[in-house]
């Protein structure tokens, strides 16, 4: 199932690129204002092929289709390079919308960052030690009998009243919650106590869903984490069979978030911008489908490369941050103005909030290699979160290698959302933390009084010995 994954993001990435270059060649328009159009449409096919290496490489060397994967088939090459390159001048212009600054073509950029990103992501591979096939194990998740209850405590007891008294800002602390009773319910070995635990674990992930069910964005990273979590546990596990019965259920759970997201935007334009939509007519509408589809992925991916263009034309106005934009927290006691990348970028669009993205975020602060850098970390961070879950293979580390990245992935998160996940996924599981630190303190004290009373034994042992040879000694 892992191998047809990686075969299915090739062959993706291999139509994408295709699809976009044959776009712009056959566009009569492209063709006559933007220059270099060959040149770009070869750049596109070189960036392709570099990514087909490492994803090659990739699969050979770790062996699970992970989040680390994703965000180089995501960030770095459809957002990295796709995008900028169908992107052009003339296609900028055309797409140009009342109180919609459009920026200019940076595609060159893109391509540079591109290509120093991969090349350094290409000989860490090389230098990677192979996954041994150890991976492959039908324990998904190891796990100790007081695990599932101190997990559902710490939800209860911490998660969820955070979770209310916070508002939208705690709306996901019951992601690591549905995370984990999901990953639990693929291991199909429960006591009564356990699937009763399971059960009220899942109830609180739907909760937190049910919350935030008018809010896509937010939906979607509870979603996202649940799909995350069954690639892992394909590549991890043994039991064909059952992965092939989860296939079908994750194909009908794909279908239905892509329905509850034309059906949520349907009932939002209605509800908020005095929309007419009939639902029965666009769910029986072909062209609906269609519209929708075009609209999901430039929202999704498309996106980005207007917002960063706008922040990559504002540095080149008026200078580089050189890491401001990075230090809120020190703005107040060291007297600077700090700088809101999202602000700034919100003014070109005529909107109070707008991420431009990790690309250019680091763009804005030291250039290209600032680009380089804001992308690494990411993927870093996804890999050092693999490494754990194959070390410990425990819920935590599940969790970690997924919830901090959605952001990142589809709605243009940076490094503090990376931050802010990472504390998701530890509220929940604070219970769970301080059981098995204590557990660690009494084996600690335990050896420790073991040692101890081993000294004491041998002094003990080499008095009696000293006596002995001392009355051998007088009798003689």
């Amino acid at each position: 199932m892992t191998k047809k994954m990686f075969q299915i993001s090739r062959i993706l990435m291999v139509v994408l690129t295709i699809g976009v270059c044959l776009t712009l060649l056959l566009d009569g328009r492209v063709m006559i204002l933007d220059k270099h159009i060959y040149l770009r449409c070869m750049l596109e096919f070189a960036s392709l092929t570099l990514f087909l290496i490492i994803s090659r490489l990739y699969e050979a060397k770790r062996k699970i289709f992970s989040t680390g994967y994703l965000f180089l088939m995501i960030n770095a090459f459809i957002n990295g390079t796709i995008c900028p390159c169908y992107y052009t001048d003339s296609r900028l212009l055309r797409d140009e919308r009342d109180n919609y600054y459009m920026p200019n073509d940076h595609f060159m950029i893109y391509m540079k960052v591109y290509f120093i990103l991969m090349s350094i992501i290409l000989v860490y591979l090389l230098c990677l030690k192979h996954t041994t096939n150890e991976i492959k194990r039908y324990d998904f998740i190891e796990y100790k009998d007081t695990d599932d209850f101190a997990i559902l405590a710490g939800s209860v007891l911490l998660a969820l009243p955070v979770m209310e008294m916070t508002g939208t800002s705690g709306v996901m602390l019951m992601t690591p919650v549905l995370c984990y009773f999901f990953g639990r319910l693929m291991y199909s070995k429960f006591s009564l106590s356990q699937s009763i635990f399971c059960f009220v674990g899942l109830l609180l992930g739907i909760y937190g869903i049910y919350r935030i069910l008018d809010q896509r964005y937010l939906v979607i990273q509870y979603a996202m984490p649940v799909i995350l979590v069954f690639l892992v546990f394909v590549a991890v596990n043994d039991d064909r069979r059952k992965g092939k019965k989860v296939v079908p259920l994750m194909i009908l759970g794909i279908i239905a978030v892509l329905l509850y997201g034309m059906l949520s935007e349907i009932v939002k334009l209605n509800r908020y911008w005095n929309g007419n939509y009939n639902l029965l007519y666009e769910l029986t509408n072909f062209q609906s489908y269609i519209d929708f589809g075009a609209n999901q992925f430039y929202r999704i991916f498309g996106i980005w490369t207007e917002l960063g263009g706008n922040i990559i034309d504002f540095v080149h106005k008026n200078g580089f941050f050189y890491g401001i934009t990075y230090v809120k927290f020190l703005a107040p006691y060291f007297g600077f103005e700090y700088v809101s990348l999202p602000a700034i970028s919100a003014r070109y669009i005529q909107a109070s909030y707008a991420q431009p993205g990790l690309i250019a975020e680091g763009y804005a602060n030291f250039g290209i290699i600032g680009s380089v850098v804001n992308m690494l970390i990411p993927f870093l961070l996804a890999e050092y979160f693999l490494n754990l879950f194959l070390k410990k293979r425990d819920g935590l580390s599940i969790c970690l290698m997924t919830i901090p990245f959605v952001k990142i992935l589809l709605d243009g998160g940076t490094i503090n959302s990376i931050i802010v996940g990472i504390g998701i996924c530890i509220l929940p599981f604070s219970i769970y933390l301080l059981l098995k630190i204590f557990n660690i303190n009494v084996k600690t004290v335990e050896n420790i009084r073991i040692r101890v009373f081993r000294k004491k034994k041998r002094q003990l042992q080499g008095r009696k010995s000293n006596g002995e040879n001392n009355s051998n000694h007088s009798s003689i």
